[in-house]
């Protein structure tokens, strides 16, 4: 789409012009194009703050034809309930503790790296992954100290830009498993999650992805610390960039084979936790695609259902253990998350019945397996598509 092309999106039976907001859209230009003449009203709900709402009433609109209207959804019913509670606030006790767990986590890494090197690389390893799932909470949640919080704790600690994470994941919740705007599926010609549709978008690995993929999925966290340093460099984010600088000077002044296995252990369970529970679930052409879902369309402006999409592109990990449990950090709550992305991953399984009796309501299929079971789906997924012919 053209930088001057016009952005519609409706929201509350609202058509909202975005045009002139989308050059300085927070989130960025793409994620307004891909809502364009949609009704996003659960999407914008679903992510953005109170005072973020508020931005809306400076915006110019027209209302959008009565035949052309859709009701609220129960889903924003739910949601609206849910804020009166205290579910979306940040319990600051449990947010030090996690930060804590850091701090201790990344002081034996650095005291024993000489020593023990194989503890400290563990110790490293859960230290970043911990900061990472920490950080991530942060840049979701909304709270403006937690937030401030995360500009240095994720950057220094994980080595991941929060500015970057923002406007990547943001577009990962909205577009979840749309092959055209989730990058986070999109990972060809690395990993094909999706037969090509033609063989010039073939490549000769794809026969074998299935043997070297859970290589690649160890290299995840170096993937995205790369990522986060080329982001504070494009975009001159000198705060940022010096961060990050701080960063690895630290981790290189620790023996390499410590923060290369750290790292990989970070990167390994991140990967397992994060992609095996998308990867091998249903993928949409795109907004329009009602796929996986029984109402149709009644207005030209309406798209693929909020709720739904979350359901049925994700699954739940089913934690018996509490060290894994420890492990996941909350994101074994996976459709829980995606579907109150602004809730802090410690307090996901309150909501969890209430999540499944919407679903039971629907007639929707609550997925929830064993991270064994999910692994060995997402195994037989990768396989399959790499024996698949184009």
């Amino acid at each position: 789409m053209s930088s001057e092309q016009k952005i519609q999106v409706v929201i509350d039976n609202k058509l909202y012009d975005l045009t002139k907001f989308a050059k300085t859209h927070p989130g960025g230009r793409s994620i307004l194009e891909n809502f364009n003449n949609c009704n996003a009203t659960d999407y914008f709900y679903s992510i953005h703050s109170v005072q973020s709402r508020k931005l809306l009433k400076n915006m110019p609109y027209t209302e959008v034809a009565k035949e052309e209207q859709v009701p609220e959804s129960d889903y924003l019913k739910l949601l609206f309930k849910l804020e009166k509670t205290s579910l979306f606030k940040a319990d600051y006790f449990f947010e030090f503790v996690q930060i804590l767990h850091t701090f201790a986590f990344l002081f034996l890494a650095t005291y024993y790296s000489t020593t023990y090197p194989l503890f400290a690389a563990v110790c490293l390893g859960f230290g970043t992954l911990i900061a990472g799932w920490v950080g991530h909470q942060s840049d979701h949640q909304r709270d403006n100290l937690m937030r401030a919080i995360n500009d240095y704790y994720a950057t220094l600690f994980a080595g991941l830009s929060p500015h970057w994470w923002s406007t990547k994941h943001n577009l990962h919740h909205l577009s979840t498993n749309e092959m055209d705007h989730d990058g986070d599926i999109n990972l060809a010609p690395f990993i094909y999650l999706w037969v090509p549709k033609e063989k010039a978008q073939d490549s000769w690995n794809r026969c074998i992805q299935h043997v070297y993929f859970s290589a690649l999925y160890s290299i995840l966290q170096i993937k995205w610390q790369y990522d986060s340093l080329l982001w504070a460099y494009t975009h001159k984010n000198y705060k940022e960039l010096a961060l990050l600088i701080v960063h690895w000077t630290w981790y290189l002044c620790l023996p390499w084979k410590v923060w290369v296995v750290g790292t990989l252990i970070t990167g390994t369970i991140s990967a397992w936790v994060v992609t095996a529970s998308h990867n091998a679930e249903l993928k949409l052409e795109g907004k329009r695609d009602m796929t996986g879902e029984e109402e149709t369309a009644n207005s030209k402006y309406q798209i693929h259902d909020y709720f739904s999409h979350q359901v049925i592109t994700t699954r739940n990990i089913d934690m018996h253990s509490w060290l894994l449990n420890y492990i996941c950090g909350g994101m074994q709550y996976q459709i829980e998350h995606h579907i109150f992305p602004r809730i802090p991953l410690y307090k996901l399984s309150t909501v969890k019945p209430l999540v499944k009796e919407l679903c039971a309501q629907r007639g929707i299929e609550y997925r929830e397996e064993g991270l064994w079971d999910i692994s060995k789906r997402n195994y037989r997924n990768i396989e399959e598509l790499a024996k698949a012919k184009v």
